[in-house]
Formats: structure tokens, C-alpha cells, sequence
């Protein structure tokens, strides 16, 4: 069954992505990017069904060659974070042959793109089940590689976008103010400020593009498709569906769940998702019944009246007839008319609000039981959500709490280093001052006295150079020296 996916992404260098590696990637071909000296070989990619470069109107011939156009676009771009392309991925019905879906991307891409004046460059991927995935299911989908700068009649790239200076009323420059000072900011080199208006040059980057873009894939593949099997690019809640959407799973999560069920969240969740769908659609399709049966009891019991009121007709035109042949009754008879007409109105009433009272039961019914799955399952989600973030709390908890002892494990025995050196140092110096005092207890004391008077004059007549010492004044360069 056809499914609707249509994404945009931004292909840029601040991601550390390359027109030339992304375009080899997506055409299963051989480039050779001259920005970086570099040759993107991806000849050996597999399920590539169609490559295909469409250019509009204004564009050089030249640009037909794959390796030209996205060495072109990597030139233009000065700046190291600059866009390089936009990539629209689109997914392809299965129903469909590989001549329709060649014919289908095609089409799409001239009426949306190429006809605004972009550059198309888009291949189709078609990956099969093998042998290590039986049960993968065919995924054909396409990669549209679009250019972001417009082409000028000459064939270049035109600029992103233009500046100019805003104008008031009269048609002078507005003024930069600065809020402290209150007067024009002031440049380098004290040159005024002005204000300045940004105005794109096309209107590619236009969010609202997305919408129109979705809007005009679903209804080109819908020419190709059943009218039971047709697409839409709305939401459940825009198209008025009592349908919960399922989430996106992607490669990893599918893969997880083949070699584990269960193992996959978001599996799970979409499993969850279907049951209740299928529930929600068995009750409907319940409440069909019941309100078809009701409408074949109405019918039924319409005939039943209609005929009773034609014999109470035939019955009251007898009696009026015998009461004229008898000459009277005939205000009697009218009498008797008028109250089976009052009757038979508040019959009628009394029979429609008792049919109605069935419907608005069911209603009901449907209603609170649609109510009571949709609240259960918000209960379940949000407390599959708080047990996660509960979960989630506790783990960064007591990683911060184990980060915390090593820390203060790491601390403690640098503590302990320290004061082992600090103890070292003091046992040292004590021993130190051990023998010093045993030395100066050991010697007499007229050669204390005599060692000491003798460094005094010798300090008191020599100079420092003399002495041996070195000057201990200004260091001049690398060298340490005499005063000059």
C-alpha cells in the first residue's frame, strides 16, 4: 500500500558535507571534487534504478555533466559554512513499475522545481530483500538534489541575496541609534552606521514551500494510483480522521525488533498504536450495523404505518359513507378524524424520539469507549515517559555520584602524597638542625668566635666580586654580571 513521505534537508558545509561526495553518494558515480583534490567513487552502490539532471530554460548545457554542475556550485560558495543544496527525499509507491516511477519523479520534479528555475539533479534507490534480511520489504524512494542560487541570462550564479540601504518616508538612510548614547553608532575608522535591508533573491527558502511542495507530490502520485489506495499530505487531525498516527521508526529500530521484539521503543509504541486502531475500527464498523439495522427497522416500521393509516382511510370513508346514506354523523365522523390525527401525531412523535434514543445511545457509547481507550493510552504513554525520565534521572545520578568518589578518591591521595613529602621534609630538616646543633655543641668556642669575626671583616672589605658572589642587581637578557 502506497504511504506518503516527502522530507527537506539543508546539504551544507557546516556539517562537514560536500556537494560533489553527496551527489557521487546518490547517483552511484565517480566524481572528482576539485575544491578538496579528492575523488568520490561510489560506483559499487547497489539498487540505483535511474540517475536523471534536468535544467530550466537560462542554463548552460555544460551542466548536464554531473561532476561540472556541482564543482560550479562549490565555487560559487565562499564562505566555510555556506549552503550547498537542498535535498528533497521523496518515497515511491510499490504498486508502480520502474517506467511509471521514472515518468512519476520526472514530471514532479520539472512542474515543482525546475520550471521555478532550479537545477534538478535526482536518482532512484530501490533496495531488495537479501539474504541476511528475507523479510525486508522493498523501499523505492528518490533523492532530489536541487540548486539554491538562481541563474542569471548569462549563465552564472546569480547571489543569494542583495543588501541596500533603508529609506524613511522622505527617502533619506535611517540611522543605526545606539541605545546608550542616544546618537548614530559610529564604524571603523568613525563612519556612520546605517541601517540596511537583506532582501533574498528568490523565495526557495520560503517555509511555507514545504507545504506546497508536499501538497503537489501527493496529488501527482494519486494520478497514478486507485482511488482506494490514494495519498494524502495532511495529518490525520486535518483530514477529521478518529485515527491516532504512529511514529516514525527508521532502519535501526526495525532492524532491532527483527533480532529482538520487544527491544525496539518505537516499534513497540506503533504496536500498541495498530491495536488501537484496529479496536477504534471494529467498533465502528460495529456501530454501522447497529445504526443500518436500526434504519431497516425504521423502514419497516414506516410500511407497517402506512399501510394501518390506508386501512383506517378505507375504514373511516365506509363509516362516512353509511352515516350519510343514514342521514348524519357527519360531524361525528370529522370529530373522530381530527382526534386519530392528533393521535397518530403524537404516536409519530413518541416513535421518533424512542428511534432517536438508540442512535444517541450508540453514539454515546461509541464516544465514551473511543474516550476511554484514548485516555488509557495517554495514561500508558505518560507513564512510559515518566518511567524514562525517572530511569534516565537515576543513571545520570549515580554517574555524577561515582564521578563524585573518584574525584574525591583522586583528591585524597594527592592529600596523602603531599603530607608524606611534608613529613619527609620536616624529619629532614630536623635532622638537619639535629647536627648543626650537635656541631656548634661539639666545637670550643674560641674557634666559633674566630670563624665569625673573620667572615665579618672579610665582608666589610671585600667587594661582592671579590668575594666570589655574583651581582644580584637588574637582569639584562640571559646573562647575570657584574654592575656597570
Amino acid at each position: 500500500m502506497a504511504i506518503f513521505h516527502l522530507s527537506a534537508k539543508i546539504i551544507s558545509r557546516g556539517k562537514g558535507q560536500s556537494a560533489i561526495a553527496s551527489a557521487a553518494y546518490r547517483s552511484g558515480d565517480k566524481l572528482h571534487d576539485e575544491r578538496y583534490d579528492e575523488t568520490q567513487d561510489y560506483t559499487n552502490k547497489r539498487f540505483i534504478e535511474h540517475s536523471e539532471i534536468q535544467l530550466p530554460e537560462n542554463a548552460p548545457a555544460k551542466y548536464q555533466d554531473r561532476a561540472t554542475l556541482w564543482n560550479s556550485v562549490e565555487k560559487a560558495e565562499k564562505a566555510k559554512n555556506s549552503q550547498l543544496a537542498r535535498e528533497i527525499e521523496i518515497a515511491l509507491p510499490r504498486e508502480l513499475t520502474p517506467e511509471q516511477r521514472v515518468k512519476l519523479v520526472h514530471d514532479y520534479v520539472q512542474k515543482t522545481f525546475v520550471d521555478k528555475g532550479m537545477v534538478a539533479d535526482w536518482s532512484i534507490h530501490n533496495p531488495q530483500p537479501d539474504k541476511d534480511n528475507p523479510e525486508k520489504p522493498a523501499n523505492p524512494h528518490a533523492h532530489i538534489m536541487l540548486t539554491l542560487r538562481s541563474l542569471r541570462s548569462n549563465g552564472s550564479w546569480a547571489p543569494k541575496k542583495t543588501s541596500h540601504y533603508e529609506l524613511d518616508e522622505n527617502g533619506q538612510k535611517v540611522p543605526v541609534i545606539d541605545p546608550e548614547t542616544g546618537k548614530q553608532k559610529l564604524g571603523a575608522k568613525n563612519q556612520k552606521i546605517w541601517k540596511r535591508v537583506i532582501t533574498p533573491t528568490n523565495d526557495w527558502n520560503n517555509p511555507k514551500n514545504v507545504e506546497k511542495w508536499r501538497a503537489e507530490w501527493a496529488k501527482t502520485c494519486n494520478k497514478y494510483l486507485a482511488p482506494d489506495h490514494q495519498i494524502d499530505h495532511r495529518s490525520y487531525k486535518r483530514q477529521g480522521k478518529k485515527q491516532i498516527p504512529t511514529i516514525h521508526e527508521g532502519y535501526v529500530a526495525r532492524k532491532m525488533e527483527r533480532e529482538a521484539t520487544g527491544s525496539s521503543e518505537r516499534a513497540s509504541f506503533n504496536q500498541i498504536v495498530k491495536c488501537i486502531n484496529n479496536e477504534l475500527k471494529s467498533l465502528r464498523k460495529q456501530i454501522r450495523g447497529i445504526i443500518r439495522e436500526i434504519r431497516n427497522l425504521e423502514k419497516g416500521r414506516d410500511q407497517d404505518e402506512k399501510i394501518r393509516l390506508q386501512q383506517d382511510t378505507r375504514a373511516n370513508q365506509t363509516r362516512t359513507g353509511r352515516d350519510q346514506a343514514l342521514g348524519g354523523g357527519v360531524q361525528r365522523t370529522i370529530t373522530d378524524n381530527r382526534e386519530q390525527s392528533g393521535n397518530g401525531r403524537a404516536n409519530g412523535t413518541a416513535e421518533e424520539a424512542q428511534r432517536t434514543d438508540p442512535n444517541q445511545l450508540h453514539q454515546q457509547s461509541f464516544g465514551e469507549t473511543a474516550r476511554r481507550i484514548f485516555r488509557d493510552f495517554r495514561l500508558f504513554a505518560e507513564r512510559q515517559r515518566e518511567a524514562r525520565q525517572r530511569q534516565r534521572r537515576l543513571s545520570q545520578g549515580l554517574q555524577h555520584h561515582q564521578e563524585t568518589e573518584k574525584r574525591l578518591e583522586a583528591r585524597q591521595q594527592q592529600l596523602t602524597r603531599t603530607k608524606h613529602t611534608a613529613d619527609e621534609r620536616k624529619q629532614q630538616l630536623t635532622e638537619r638542625q639535629i647536627r648543626v646543633r650537635k656541631a656548634f655543641s661539639d666545637a670550643s668556642k674560641s674557634k666559633v668566635l674566630e670563624r665569625y669575626y673573620t667572615h665579618f671583616r672579610q665582608t666589610k672589605t671585600q667587594s661582592n666580586h671579590a668575594r666570589g658572589l655574583d651581582y644580584q642587581g637588574p637582569i639584562l637578557g640571559h646573562s647575570r654580571g657584574r654592575s656597570r
